[in-house]
């Protein structure tokens, strides 16, 4: 497939839903009290462990200095690695407030009450423009494309990606999905507007199957054009 071909949707679905994210994470904030189980971390622990650990090997990253947004943090896992291999300056938002809830409840078990969670909707943001020098997605974008209104959607989130990374270093991108292949994420983000330049991907363990080889997922990490 060349970067040039069209990305191909899948249907929607009640994940790309706000009252299905509500409900699943007011079901795990609840077992997170009961029992202390964090709940699902998307894409697996591997996965969550070798990204974070190759976005702190990167070529200019200050840890402590270095203003870092997931963005649809979910139960905030993402940060709380980050902030495992000495990220100070954290930030996660999502549309959910139950996933905000679990997110800061995990955060301040895990004694990481530096970190800040807030409530954030992409298609009315308030997020500050040009603030953050990296922006973190493992599985929102996915999300966004299993919604009704998936074209606006993602013209919104790439508007938001784009406007609030910094412009006076070069910040950085990262998008971890399971349901777009690198040249379709390549195609969508490197578009005519040339707001972002591919710089690397991360590479997981590779399975095996019929003869086959491949990965449940793929990163991407783009820098942002002046």
């Amino acid at each position: 497939m060349s970067d040039s071909e069209e990305i191909i949707e899948v249907d929607s679905s009640v994940l790309g839903t706000k009252d299905h994210w509500d409900s699943a994470y007011d079901r795990e904030l609840e077992c997170f009290k009961e029992s202390g189980d964090v709940g699902e971390i998307w894409f697996g622990k591997s996965c969550l462990k070798t990204l974070c650990k190759e976005v702190s090997k990167l070529e200019g990253i200050r840890k402590e200095k270095c203003r870092v947004l997931d963005i649809g943090c979910g139960n905030g896992m993402t940060l709380i690695e980050m902030a495992k291999l000495g990220f100070k300056n954290l930030e996660g938002s999502d549309y959910s407030e139950k996933a905000i809830d679990l997110a800061k409840s995990i955060a301040e078990e895990e004694q990481f009450s530096f970190i800040k969670y807030f409530n954030d909707d992409i298609s009315q943001s308030s997020i500050e423009d040009n603030y953050y020098d990296i922006i973190m997605d493992k599985g929102t974008f996915d999300a966004i494309a299993l919604s009704e209104e998936r074209d606006k959607m993602k013209l919104l989130y790439k508007q938001l990606v784009e406007r609030t990374l910094s412009t006076a270093n070069e910040s950085l991108f990262i998008i971890t999905s399971c349901n777009y292949t690198d040249q379709e994420l390549k195609a969508y983000f490197l578009d005519d507007q040339k707001r972002f330049e591919f710089i690397q991907n991360v590479q997981y363990p590779v399975f095996k199957f019929g003869g086959s080889k491949g990965s449940s997922q793929t990163t991407l990490i783009f820098k942002k054009l002046k």
